[in-house]
């Protein structure tokens, strides 16, 4: 029985271990522009995205500032 559990636990991490290969080669072979590049430029095309992008770096720059003239930084 016990050399069942262990052909059984080898099976399946070379299983895993082809599997993950063949995920690590189609990431590598796909372009980076064809993966990220579109998707990216129709995220800076969306209104909403951008508004709630502007509003989080007003608000890090408003508190860096707050903080910054407590502690002698210039902003």
């Amino acid at each position: 029985m016990s050399g069942k559990w262990l052909v059984l636990v080898l099976f399946l991490a070379v299983t895993t271990t082809l599997l993950n290969m063949a995920i690590f080669v189609s990431q590598i072979s796909t372009a980076a522009i064809a993966r990220g590049g579109i998707n990216a430029g129709k995220l800076l095309d969306d209104d909403d995205f951008t508004d709630g992008l502007t509003k989080i770096i007003r608000k890090t720059v408003r508190d860096y500032c707050t903080v910054g003239k407590r502690n002698g930084i210039d902003c």
